[in-house]
C-alpha cells in the first residue's frame, strides 16, 4: 500500500514537472501548446536591426529566408531549454501583411559547419502575439510630444559671462574703482596746493625778517 502511494505520488510530481507553465525559482519554463518538444524559458525580449543583422549573418537558414522574403517588421528571441544540437535561443521573426512568425535556431554540429542555423516553425501569429506586436509597432511610429507653447517656457536670464565680456557686477567695481582713484587725486591735488601756499608764506616771511634787520 506504502509503494503504491509512493509510485502516484512521483507520477504526480513528474507530471507537474514536465507540465506546461512549470516555475523554477521564479523563471518561467513552459512547453507552448502548438510547440510542445521545446521548453520557453523566460519572456522573449525585442531586438532591433543591428542585433538582428548579427543573427542574420550567424544563422544560415534565416539568412537565406531573408534575402528571399525580406526583412520582418518585428524580431525577437526566446531562450529555450538547451538540447543538442540547437543552441538555447530561437530567433523568431514576424511578417503583420503576411500574418506569419518564422522561427529560427543556430544549430551546433562541428566546426567544420560554423554559422549554420536551421527553420524550427513556421504558422500564423496568434491573435494575443500580433496585438502585442502592433502596440509595440504603434510605440515606435508615435512621434514625439510637442514642446510647450512659448509663452509657457519660463524666460532664462542670459548666462553670466565667463569670456573676454564684462558682467555688472565687474562694471560697477571698476566703476568703483575709478571714483576711489579719482578722489584720491583730488586730494593729493588739494594737498599740494596747500603745500605750495605755506611754502609761499614761509618764504615772505623770511624776507620781511632780513628786510627788518637790515633797516635796524
Amino acid at each position: 500500500m506504502i509503494r503504491t502511494g509512493v509510485c502516484v505520488l512521483t507520477t504526480a510530481l513528474l507530471l507537474l514537472a514536465s507540465g506546461a507553465g512549470a516555475a523554477i525559482g521564479d523563471v518561467r519554463r513552459e512547453r507552448p501548446a502548438r510547440r510542445p518538444y521545446i521548453v520557453e524559458v523566460g519572456q522573449p525580449y525585442a531586438i532591433g536591426v543591428q542585433k538582428l543583422q548579427y543573427e542574420v549573418d550567424h544563422i544560415s537558414a534565416l539568412k537565406v529566408y531573408v534575402e528571399e522574403y525580406g526583412y520582418p517588421d518585428y524580431a525577437e528571441i526566446q531562450e529555450i531549454s538547451p538540447e543538442w544540437p540547437w543552441a538555447p535561443y530561437e530567433v523568431r521573426v514576424y511578417y503583420m501583411a503576411w500574418n506569419l512568425e518564422v522561427d529560427f535556431g543556430p544549430v551546433f554540429v562541428s566546426e567544420a559547419t560554423p554559422n549554420l542555423g536551421m527553420l524550427k516553425f513556421s504558422g500564423d501569429i496568434t491573435a494575443e502575439k500580433r496585438h502585442e506586436i502592433e502596440v509595440v509597432l504603434q510605440a515606435r511610429e508615435a512621434p514625439p510630444p510637442p514642446p510647450p507653447p512659448a509663452e509657457a517656457q519660463a524666460v532664462q536670464p542670459p548666462p553670466p559671462t565667463t569670456g573676454g565680456g564684462l558682467t555688472e557686477s565687474l562694471v560697477a567695481r571698476i566703476e568703483a574703482a575709478a571714483e576711489r582713484a579719482a578722489q584720491a587725486a583730488d586730494r593729493a591735488a588739494q594737498d599740494s596746493e596747500a603745500a605750495a601756499r605755506a611754502a609761499e608764506r614761509t618764504v615772505n616771511i623770511v624776507d620781511k625778517m632780513e628786510q627788518d634787520t637790515g633797516a635796524k
